[in-house]
């Protein structure tokens, strides 16, 4: 029997499965599963599937399903803390990670943030400690500058700028360009010290600065002996 015929007769298997197809469908049907053995194999199967549903009482069918087991939730909410723990290890590590990459000083809830640099690569080739002469009234600052191989360290000591504002440090060239050399929050009365960092030999430079972001004029300002 060809395949075509074959998948045209089995769209009214199921139907004549459950006597529901037509007398003349029913026929046609008849005369096909005479000739061709897998259809009849499929038929037979389909007869005994019709039989097990003629036996199906609707009235015993239960209207609630079944609910998930007990133990399902316990299950769900282990697995889900395990996971949380997991990615905060995770986190952590790589928390761990960038800390070698980014310095963060904290002194009286006040946080600076300056580059790392390697400290096998670091030569101490010059140090030089800075007063600046023209401070605001109540501020005190003082700082000390250290030449590297990379550039030039910086370690700030201040005190008395307005607490919670922020402020850039920067060297200044002959020229007069800057570079910057990083940012703090002012901590007001309280005494701060924090490290910084600039790409510039101090060699190269003629002043070291202090200004807010948004006003480029000097708050302090001293000279660098070159």
């Amino acid at each position: 029997m060809s395949t075509d015929q074959c998948q045209q007769m089995r769209t009214h298997l199921g139907m004549h499965a459950l006597g529901r197809l037509d007398p003349a469908a029913t026929v046609a049907l008849q005369a096909h599963l005479d000739g061709c053995l897998h259809c009849r194999s499929e038929m037979r199967e389909l007869r005994s599937v019709a039989g097990a549903l003629s036996q199906a009482d609707p009235e015993r069918i239960d209207d609630q399903l079944a609910g998930p087991p007990p133990a399902l939730r316990t299950t769900v909410f282990t697995a889900v803390d395990h996971e949380r723990r997991r990615n905060r290890l995770v986190r952590t590590a790589k928390l761990a990670a960038a800390a070698a990459a980014v310095l963060i000083v904290a002194l009286g809830g006040v946080f600076v943030v300056t580059s790392q640099w390697s400290t096998d690569s670091q030569q101490n080739i010059g140090t030089q400690s800075v007063a600046f002469s023209e401070q605001p009234a109540d501020v005190h600052a003082t700082a000390i500058l250290e030449n590297r191989d990379w550039g030039t360290s910086i370690t700030l000591d201040l005190a008395g700028l307005p607490q919670g504002e922020r402020y850039a440090v920067w060297l200044e060239r002959p020229d007069g360009s800057r570079i910057s050399a990083g940012s703090f929050v002012a901590g007001g009365d309280k005494q701060m010290s924090m490290q910084l960092a600039v790409g510039l030999p101090m060699s190269e430079a003629a002043a070291l600065g202090i200004s807010t972001p948004a006003d480029p004029t000097p708050i302090l300002r001293t000279p660098i002996r070159s």
